[in-house]
């Protein structure tokens, strides 16, 4: 099975890990005396400071998988668990240099470095707001319960076609995000993500966040470890075209061990929303990984197209007009 296909296999946990949005008195909303701007800010840094263990649902299109995550804050690094509860057995750890997906049931374990452009929840500060509220509108939401938490709710409404809408319920005590969906510019939800039980602030032990001992025979498929350049150094490639409010965050160049191939990577954010591209060289000829053309994994969207002998790859929790435009103008710098 090659690297592409093992990291399909891993991809529903790991978007949950990689691109989920924002963490996030009586009465509606935000609360009395606090806007949704401010509760926004909390969320972020709640997701950053909690410990939490919990199960919760994710749904993406017609799929609903069941996990069971263990989240853990110590020194100001992060490190988390997640087993998946239904469907093909998976179990996907993350701390702060990588993350690794383990395929019981395909005897492989794939090791990918993920350090930088990692996120599980956008950092959000108040210099941040300004440039948000360009693109979306953000606005209380009604109050309710989830998982027997009393939450809050923010709204986040896109001003166009570019990016979905969230919206978001917070725990009234820690402000932990504990629901969220993604709706797109008809109010369709093109994605979900509820708790449905939830244990925070408690001691998570060490041994909570180790894998199952991967069985005899187990394959390791490590992807090596990425080095980062100054996005403001040359650039060997571009993007002629990007959707208002989207700048390059980020540049990491990456060195695979297993494959010795080197991969760009270019983050590119409007603030919220994250779209990556990625750029490799291949070898003449057929081959298994290059990706040609749009589809999606619930709100997730990816483009390929090769060209010379690159094969670039779009990646993003945008909808697809997003990533077709920015796909289409990757081309490399004369």
């Amino acid at each position: 099975m090659s690297i592409r296909q093992l990291s399909l296999r891993c991809a529903p946990v790991v978007l949950f890990l990689v691109i989920r949005v924002v963490s996030a008195s009586t009465g509606t909303g935000a609360g009395a005396g606090e806007s949704a701007e401010r509760l926004l800010l909390k969320m972020s840094e709640a997701a950053r400071t909690l410990n939490y263990q919990g199960t919760f649902i994710y749904q993406y299109g017609d799929q609903i998988d069941t996990m069971r995550v263990f989240h853990k804050v110590e020194n100001g690094k992060t490190s988390e668990r997640l087993v998946s509860l239904n469907g093909a057995a998976r179990e996907v750890i993350r701390n702060r240099r990588e993350v690794e997906c383990y395929l019981p049931d395909e005897k492989s374990v794939l090791v990918e470095h993920r350090s930088l452009g990692m996120r599980n929840f956008p950092a959000v500060v108040p210099q941040s707001l300004h440039r948000l509220e360009k693109y979306y509108i953000i606005e209380p939401g009604n109050s309710g319960r989830v998982a027997d938490h009393e939450v809050k709710a923010v709204i986040i409404r896109p001003r166009d076609s570019y990016r979905y809408g969230y919206q978001l319920w917070a725990d009234r005590k820690t402000n932990l995000l504990l629901k969220s969906t993604l709706f797109d510019d008809r109010n369709q939800v093109v994605e979900r993500f509820m708790f449905t039980n939830v244990k925070i602030g408690e001691f998570i032990p060490d041994v909570a966040l180790k894998p199952r001992k991967p069985g005899k025979g187990t394959v390791w498929y490590r992807e090596g470890s990425g080095v980062v350049e100054p996005i403001n150094g040359k650039l060997d490639w571009k993007v002629e075209q990007l959707p208002p409010g989207f700048v390059l965050a980020l540049r990491m160049v990456r060195n695979t061990a297993r494959r010795k191939i080197h991969v760009e990577h270019f983050v590119y954010s409007d603030g919220l929303a994250v779209v990556s591209v990625f750029v490799q060289k291949i070898g003449a000829g057929p081959s298994p990984d290059r990706i040609k053309g749009l589809t999606h994994v619930g709100a997730v969207h990816v483009f390929g197209k090769v060209v010379g002998d690159y094969q670039i790859t779009v990646v993003g929790e945008v909808p697809a007009k997003t990533i077709d435009m920015i796909g289409k103008s990757v081309v490399p710098v004369q």
